[in-house]
């Protein structure tokens, strides 16, 4: 039995333990954790999380999101960042508003948050703050958003390349968020196509209210390659890791 068993799947908890490298090696299990919204579990489902013994929580959402609906208590201490969004997030409606537009509109919010999450990976105090607590050796450790699937699957695309993942491997954990949010994307779909099914924009839209496109990673990932080359260069001139610190960091979570 996964330890992560007796969780609904729909909140996207899940772990990185187990998955393979290039190196042969693969991430020791209970020590990386990826979640949707803590705030969306019962009593039961918050007993099998404190029973993972999580010491460090990322909470990726905004201050809003965070004040409105805090974590609960896990146990655990947190990583503390501000909420900012990262940049270009301030100009996107994320509210089922933003996400309902049609026509030439939907359109425009598709590529505003295509370029929102290309962006996420440089300049993002999150996300620094994140590699900072995972050098330092602070696991179990779980990052989370609201479902768990776009700045979590971003989050966990970084760390999977840092540790020495192939492309592939990372774009898979990605979508991997679709089979588990898989009843959440079909009724989005179902409701959608009351309303307006033969606009693409539109719909697209509801699809990624509930999961992610594999073309949006694979443009993520292009762009990191695009503007650094490798995972090692991208380590270096956005986090300032050298290759000791990789390779640190990659002898203590793989085995």
């Amino acid at each position: 039995m996964d330890n992560t068993d007796g969780i609904r799947k729909e909140l996207n908890f899940r772990q990185l333990g187990g998955i393979r490298v290039t190196d042969g090696r693969m991430i020791r299990r209970n020590t990386l954790y990826r979640s949707g919204g803590l705030h969306l579990m019962n009593a039961q489902e918050l007993e099998i999380v404190k029973q993972l013994k999580i010491r460090t929580v990322l909470d990726l959402r905004d201050r809003w999101s965070q004040k409105r609906k805090p974590d609960p208590d896990i146990g655990a201490g947190h990583v503390v960042y501000d909420g900012m969004p990262a940049k270009g997030g301030e100009s996107i409606d994320f509210s089922a508003v933003g996400f309902g537009q049609k026509g030439d509109a939907a359109l425009t919010q598709i590529e505003k948050v295509r370029q929102y999450y290309l962006n996420m990976s440089y300049g993002y105090q999150a996300f620094h703050a994140m590699f900072d607590a995972l050098r330092k050796g602070t696991e179990p450790f779980l990052v989370h958003c609201t479902k768990g699937k776009d700045r979590t699957g971003l989050a966990c695309i970084l760390i999977l390349l840092a540790l020495g993942a192939d492309e592939e491997t990372a774009l898979q954990d990605y979508l991997l968020s679709n089979e588990y949010r898989e009843t959440e994307i079909r009724n989005r779909l179902s409701e959608g196509r009351t309303i307006a099914p033969e606009d693409e924009g539109y719909m697209t839209l509801m699809y990624l209210r509930e999961g992610v496109k594999e073309q949006l990673g694979r443009d993520i990932l292009a762009n990191i390659r695009k503007r650094n080359g490798t995972i090692e260069q991208y380590m270096s001139e956005e986090y300032g890791w050298d290759d000791t610190d990789l390779n640190t960091f990659r002898n203590h979570y793989l085995e």
